[in-house]
């Protein structure tokens, strides 16, 4: 027995005993079950590849190759029903398309199956490997979508999660975006060469053992089969991985259609694409304003001090604000706090109650206090529980991301005269915002002045939450 045998083999072993692990003992059943029953195929599937890596003198790599890629398509078809019902409760939360998606792939798993039973013996490739035919192409390729799918699903979840289940799920979230690139790599190599060399596939061994290791820690420790998804989901095609995925399947596909249609060679079709790519890029950045904002976004830990910009904030943040005794002490001390850190003015905070349509502005820095409220689902309300970040209001006239919030919130910016806001975000989701003025005297960068804020809110959110729940009726004593 090889090495790359032995380690297929002890990764498809540790799969399948963690997945064992989730299906007994982790809470929130169907979620945990569905990850569990992933965890169990994708070792199957390991255990498939350890038998078509094995030489031995009768061979049959070849259709043990053709059995674990027919068996890959229900497994991933599994890992996506996973991250469609994660955080829901109930199926009937399951959105129509999302559905239809399912039975879809549900389709295309038993054609495969059927494929794999009647179709021809597949072609032993020269040198070691196998000859991908169109219909194991087709496998491929669904199964490639059904990868990226699942990463996307499972990263929107995550940013819809209250900040305690988002802490527990970052492990399981690591070792699935880490095994999903591995995966999406090797399909990419098949689908460009229609060839598949099995002494690539020992690689995955790593991935999937991570995935083993982790997603356990986050679904029995965690809890995270007990989340649920706040009440304004996160839009699947506003996450990092969307924009990725997109991208690389759409490239992967130009690829393909340049080295077969247009008969130029892999190496320069590569050439062309990057090329191309590249003047996009640029010509998106001269100009989107969202494209740069996303850029700027990235790049910001790169060149900024964020962690001793947390530190100033929160230290100055949390001495005076400990004190108060009442909820509305806080709202009307929040204002006065945050135009003494980030050296901004005015300073006007909204926070959400419980139980209405709208977020109301509590207390501002300013001599009167500004009537004016914010529906939940306004424009600015919406980008602010999506960007979980401060974001910057020029009020430019080509700013198109932000044109909705600068006419239907226009009355709440001009009477607050804001300039950026910060959302207040819980462990619930956003408690609030501050909608915040010019620089005052001088001393601080508008952008420095917003990282501080960033890192201010955090505390001024918990301390909301904290009298919130002192003063809530009924309170357990």
């Amino acid at each position: 027995m090889t090495t790359d045998v032995l380690l297929l083999v002890l990764a498809g072993v540790l799969a399948l005993f963690a997945g064992g692990l989730t299906v007994l003992f982790a809470p929130g059943r169907f979620p945990s079950l569905l990850v569990g029953g992933g965890l169990a195929l994708l070792g199957i599937v390991q255990i498939g590849f350890a038998r078509v890596t094995l030489d031995v003198p009768w061979g049959g790599g070849e259709i043990w190759f053709r059995y674990t890629l027919a068996l890959a398509l229900p497994a991933t078809l599994l890992w996506v029903l996973a991250a469609v019902t994660l955080g829901r409760p109930r199926a009937s939360q399951v959105s129509a398309p999302w559905r239809l998606y399912l039975l879809a792939q549900a389709g295309a798993s038993s054609a495969c199956i059927a494929w794999l039973v009647l179709g021809p013996q597949p072609a032993v490739a020269p040198g070691g490997g196998v000859d991908l035919d169109p219909p194991a192409r087709v496998l491929l390729g669904l199964v490639l979508l059904n990868t990226v799918v699942y990463v996307v699903k499972f990263e929107a979840a995550y940013f819809s999660f209250a900040r305690r289940h988002r802490r527990a799920f970052r492990p399981a979230l690591f070792g699935i975006v880490v095994c999903a690139i591995f995966y999406t790599a090797m399909a990419s190599r098949g689908l460009l060469s229609a060839h598949a060399s099995v002494s690539h596939l020992a690689y995955g061994a790593g991935p999937v053992a991570l995935l083993a290791l982790l997603a356990p820690v986050s679904f029995i420790r965690g809890r995270v089969g007990d989340a649920r998804l706040a009440p304004s989901h996160h839009p699947v095609t506003a996450t990092t991985s969307f924009l990725l995925a997109a991208a690389f399947l759409a490239g992967t596909a130009t690829l393909l259609w340049m080295t077969h249609f247009m008969g130029v060679s892999l190496v320069r079709g590569l050439w062309l694409l990057a090329t191309g790519g590249s003047i996009f890029a640029l010509t998106a950045l001269v100009v989107s304003n969202r494209a740069r904002r996303r850029v700027e976004r990235a790049l910001a830990p790169l060149w900024h001090d964020w962690g001793g910009a947390y530190r100033v904030a929160a230290n100055r943040a949390a001495a005076p604000l400990e004190s108060c005794g009442s909820l509305g002490e806080l709202f009307e001390a929040i204002p006065a706090n945050a135009v003494e850190i980030a050296d901004v003015d005015p300073v006007t905070l909204f926070v959400a109650r419980a139980g209405e349509t709208s977020i109301e502005c509590v207390a501002s820095s300013m001599d009167s206090r500004p009537d004016v409220r914010v529906a939940s689902r306004d424009p600015l309300a919406v980008e602010l529980r999506r960007a979980r970040r401060p974001i910057r209001l020029h009020g430019r006239v080509d700013d198109l991301e932000y044109v909705s919030i600068y006419v239907e919130n226009r009355e709440a910016l001009h009477a607050c005269r804001a300039r950026f806001a910060v959302p207040l975000m819980g462990e619930e989701g956003m408690v609030g915002f501050l909608l915040c003025g010019a620089r005052r005297g001088g001393r601080k960068r508008l952008r420095e002045a917003m990282r501080l804020l960033h890192f201010a809110a955090r505390r001024y959110a918990a301390l909301i939450e904290k009298q919130s729940s002192r003063q809530r009726p009924g309170r357990e004593r």
